[in-house]
């Protein structure tokens, strides 16, 4: 495959002009200077990649990069929500929790893969219907049908095992 030339002399001029100001700029904005240089270069790398010649540069890498850091937070603030959410809450029967917790759990494992990867995503990661349907690669229409599918199936299943 031949290397676009426009795109490299586009990219080293960037390199060469903005890039140390555009990851300072995406620093501040996000304020994750230490993810910054990181969002940077994968942005310039999706420019590359994808072969997209923008008009300004250094305006669309700045876009790209600072899209990217908050994507990135907001993963990692699911992350921890959902970490806060399996942490064993305080409760005057521990035992009655651990044993509803232990249901809810099994009866998710029981469902089909798209359903527990679905169910799992919205209610265990807080992601959003659009997060979802972008991160499997599905329309927002799919992503309700197997939430309510799952939580159908899980109604069914916590009801039997009671």
């Amino acid at each position: 495959m031949q290397a676009d030339p426009y795109a490299s002399a586009q990219v080293r001029a960037f390199v060469e002009h903005d890039y140390a100001r555009v990851v300072a700029t995406v620093g501040a904005a996000t304020g994750a200077p230490d993810a910054a240089e990181d969002a940077v270069q994968e942005a310039l790398v999706t420019m590359l990649a994808d072969h997209h010649e923008p008009r300004n540069a250094r305006a669309w890498v700045t876009t790209v990069a600072i899209n990217h850091v908050r994507t990135q937070q907001r993963r990692r603030q699911a992350e921890r929500r959902a970490r806060d959410r399996l942490a064993a809450p305080e409760a005057t029967d521990s035992t009655e929790v651990t044993d509803r917790r232990v249901s809810m759990l099994s009866a998710v494992a029981e469902l089909p893969p798209k359903q527990r990867t679905t169910v799992l995503m919205h209610y265990y990661l807080d992601a959003s219907i659009a997060d979802i349907a972008d991160a499997l690669d599905v329309t927002e229409g799919t992503v309700k049908t197997q939430l309510h599918r799952g939580r159908a199936a899980l109604a069914h299943l916590l009801e039997e095992a009671s």
